[in-house]
């Protein structure tokens, strides 16, 4: 082989070697967050208006007036699936957060332990935990932060 074809192959290993690293960085799982639910809140979209139908941050704030009923418990936040549908009929779109005061670093978003970050999350995760429980999770998404589930 000839000095010229050896660096040629050389080079395709280097190149391959660094889409694979790429990629391996690209799908690594991110490292485990602790922190405390300093809010709930549920945003309901629909068009191009986004409304706050609550905010839960020790006092609970119910700002759409069609569901101040539905939360009794202001210590218990939570959505049934018979409000879940009532939010779905009312908007397009229904985005459950959880608003997390952050004891370890989320390297993924950038956010350094004492920090806090909205996360969307479904349902069933936020009905999980309520504000001032401790909670563990890996982040997920890249433009808007997601809890997928709790650890």
């Amino acid at each position: 082989m000839n000095r010229r074809t050896l660096i040629k192959s050389l080079g395709a290993v280097g190149s391959i070697g660094v889409v694979a690293v790429s990629i391996d960085t690209a799908f690594a799982t991110s490292s485990p967050v602790g922190g405390t639910v300093e809010a709930k809140s549920i945003t309901g979209r629909g068009g191009d208006e986004s409304h706050t139908v609550l905010a839960h941050e020790g006092t609970l704030n119910v700002d759409d007036v069609e569901y101040r009923d539905a939360f009794s418990d202001w210590q218990n936040v939570t959505v049934d699936d018979a409000l879940a549908r009532r939010f779905e009929n009312d908007y397009e779109t229904v985005y459950y957060n959880l608003h997390v005061h952050h004891e370890t670093a989320n390297k993924k978003q950038s956010i350094p332990a004492g920090e806090s970050l909205a996360y969307r999350t479904d349902r069933p995760v936020f009905n999980s935990v309520q504000v001032g429980d401790s909670v563990q999770f890996k982040p997920t998404g890249a433009d808007v932060p997601r809890i997928d589930s709790l650890e």
